[in-house]
């Protein structure tokens, strides 16, 4: 554990100091730190018998929204939701330290996200991105069994356009075998916090079929179980009545040396019921498909992806949206006015959450030099069923200039 408090001391202090025009380390204070750090035992990762690897991105992003409800303008100055900007910009780091034995691995993410701004502008916000430990616990000829516990977002291990987009504190069991014929076969899952005050827990899994017959055809079905805990909190109740199941099927192939993956997925929730937010409608299904063409290696190479959704009001919790969604700059949840049922109680035409838009997102990454991507996208959406008050129209082009080191 020394390298690792070694190594944050040294890059927060020589690399992510902000100047925000209070008093900090002048080179006295380092020189002393520095002095510090040297009277101590250097444990080397040659001594720990692993290899340590450390990377980091810094980020500089614009994002340009335009968002009416109810044909009211959202965002910006005249909108309906204050403190809000029509073009946002961030400055955003990424710490990543990874480190592995023969059959042992943690690894650790670090994110320093901060809003531009010489007026407006934030110095002080970090999150605990990533952090999970594992080790191999089978390590047959054609299969694995490893088992990891920490934190990562859902979407870091399984895959979604529209679901995923919640933190997973708890622990991951993952199976992989080799088909020699039928294809490449795994599981992943396992149980993770959502609440302790109340003892509560959900369960995620995905079981997946790669390369199919050596075809490059595969399938993934994937499900997340919220609905595990019901207290005499109707609004909690009714925000953690999700058990989403998706299906998707790609194919992946290469025509012009490029890697192309077709993609189309369907999505279920079975514990949608009509309520007054929806108007008394059931509103469980959710589907996307799309395309992606080409992969980032070297210099000069892009990659590109489109894909259309089409989700229902209860078809994806609204704490774990994925997909373009509708904006909401107000970030109204679905059944009440705050995200995982927070906040007073909402009724018929006001409720907002993950669900009821279609639209499209198109994606494009350019890799300017070794370093240097240049990542732009454009979103747009509107209401799946226009019945279903509010009405929201939302569009945003982002661009994000992302050095990798």
């Amino acid at each position: 554990m020394k390298i690792f408090t070694f190594l944050l001391i040294a890059a927060c202090t020589s690399l992510f100091a902000i100047d925000d025009g209070t008093p900090g380390l002048d080179q006295t204070d380092i020189k002393a730190l520095r002095d510090w750090i040297n009277t101590k035992r250097q444990v080397t990762v040659k001594e720990l018998g692993g290899n340590l690897s450390i990377s980091g991105e810094v980020r500089a992003e614009l994002q340009s929204t335009n968002e009416k409800k109810n044909g009211i303008k959202q965002r910006g100055s005249g909108g309906q939701v204050k403190h809000t900007a029509m073009r946002t910009w961030d400055i955003e780091v990424d710490l990543m330290l990874d480190y592995r034995t023969d059959r042992t691995w943690a690894t650790i993410k670090l994110k320093f996200d901060n809003d531009a701004g010489t007026v407006g502008g934030t110095f002080d916000k970090l999150s605990l991105d990533r952090a999970f430990l594992g080790g191999r616990i089978v390590n047959g000829d054609t299969y694995n069994m490893d088992l990891e516990i920490g934190r990562r977002v859902l979407g870091y291990t399984f895959d979604s356009k529209i679901m995923f987009g919640s933190f997973m504190d708890g622990i991951l069991y993952k199976y992989d075998q080799a088909l020699e014929v039928i294809g490449d076969l795994y599981f992943h899952g396992g149980p993770f916090v959502v609440n302790e005050t109340l003892d509560q827990y959900a369960y995620v899994g995905e079981l997946g079929l790669l390369n199919i017959g050596r075809t490059g055809f595969y399938t993934k079905i994937a499900s997340v179980c919220w609905d595990t805990k019901h207290t005499h909190n109707k609004k909690h109740n009714n925000a953690f009545r999700f058990i989403p199941i998706q299906w998707i099927w790609g194919y992946k192939f290469k025509p012009f040396g490029k890697i192309t993956t077709l993609y189309a997925a369907g999505l279920y929730n079975p514990r949608a019921h009509g309520t007054a937010v929806s108007y008394g409608k059931r509103q469980a299904w959710a589907w996307y498909t799309g395309f992606s063409v080409g992969e980032l290696r070297k210099r000069w190479d892009w990659s590109f992806n489109v894909n259309y959704q089409w989700v229902q009001l209860q078809a994806v919790p609204d704490f774990d949206g994925s997909g373009i969604g509708r904006g909401n700059a107000a970030k109204t949840g679905l059944y009440s006015k705050k995200s995982k049922g927070e906040g007073a109680a909402l009724t018929t035409g006001q409720g907002v959450g993950s669900g009821n838009y279609k639209g499209f997102a198109i994606e494009f990454l350019y890799l300017l030099t070794n370093n240097i991507t240049v990542y732009q996208a454009w979103r747009q959406s509107i209401n799946q069923d226009p019945s279903i008050k509010p009405t929201f129209s939302y569009k945003q082009y982002e661009i994000e200039f992302i050095y990798g080191f």
